[in-house]
C-alpha cells in the first residue's frame, strides 16, 4: 500500500486523548472471487477535522495479518511507536453500496 499523508496535522499533545472517525469501504469481489473494487478510506476525521478523503487502498496495509485482501477481516490497531491506549471503539457495518 502506498502511504498517504494527512491533509493537515491536527494531533494533540502527547498524553492527550485523540479522536478518529473513519468511514472505510472494504474491497469488493465478484461471484468468482475476483476483486472488482479496491478498499477505500472514504473519510477520516482526526480530532474532528478532515485529514483524508477518498483514499484508495491498493492492497494489504503494512504489518497487516493477511497476505492478501479480503472483503471482511479483523480490525488491527497499530501501537508500536510508543505507549498507546485505546477506548470507546465502535464499529458499524454499512449497507453495501451498488
Amino acid at each position: 500500500m502506498n502511504g498517504h499523508s494527512p491533509q493537515v496535522n491536527v494531533a494533540l499533545h502527547a498524553g492527550e486523548w485523540q479522536t478518529f472517525d473513519i468511514v472505510f469501504r472494504a474491497p469488493r469481489f465478484d461471484a468468482q472471487g475476483h476483486k472488482t473494487a479496491h478498499a477505500r478510506f472514504e473519510k477520516v476525521l482526526h480530532n474532528g477535522k478532515l485529514v483524508q478523503e477518498n483514499i484508495e487502498v491498493l492492497g494489504p496495509t503494512h504489518g497487516g495479518a493477511e497476505e492478501s485482501t479480503t472483503g471482511t477481516g479483523p480490525l488491527c490497531l497499530q501501537g508500536d511507536h510508543g505507549v498507546v491506549a485505546y477506548r470507546n471503539i465502535t464499529i458499524k457495518q454499512l449497507a453495501p453500496r451498488p
